[in-house]
């Protein structure tokens, strides 16, 4: 676990042993589930918005980050992976045209939406059954964008 995902769930920690009312941190906890599942939203809106001004999409590619590794035994490499997918994938040493020849970095056919804010769900103290009910969600606000349906 992080430096930063340790002092979150020691500080959650902290308002439970400190009688905080637990439907009071369970608001909280809903306010942030609600502010990031409003950033997915609103960010595949805005993608969605580019791609139907350029012309409509030409696949259905979108690429949205989870980056969850607190459940891994050992390492937290997955927590990792989105960046590093995000730079493998605009890398300009790669060639980015698929065999049907359409280009990557075109956003008609490869849009990212950024990640989902699991560290900042995490550090509210949310357990991982909502957690995952989050990330669920999150694709299908992404899956739901009429931008991203092709023509």
């Amino acid at each position: 676990m992080s430096t930063i995902g340790r002092r979150g769930f020691h500080y959650f920690q902290k308002l439970k042993d400190g009688n905080v009312p637990l439907d009071l941190i369970q608001k909280g906890q809903g306010r942030v589930i609600d502010a990031s599942l409003t950033l997915i939203r609103e960010r595949a809106k805005l993608k969605g918005e580019l791609v139907r001004v350029l012309g409509g999409a030409l696949a259905t590619t979108s690429l949205l980050g989870v980056p969850l590794g607190h459940n891994s035994s050992f390492l937290q490499g997955p927590a990792f992976a989105p960046p590093r997918i995000r730079e493998a994938i605009w890398c300009g040493s790669t060639n980015s045209t698929t065999e049907e020849g359409k280009v990557l970095s075109d956003p008609r056919v490869l849009t990212d939406v950024g990640d989902v804010p699991v560290q900042e769900i995490r550090d509210c103290g949310v357990d991982d059954d909502r957690l995952m009910n989050v990330v669920s969600e999150s694709v299908k606000l992404v899956m739901e964008e009429v931008g991203f349906v092709p023509f």
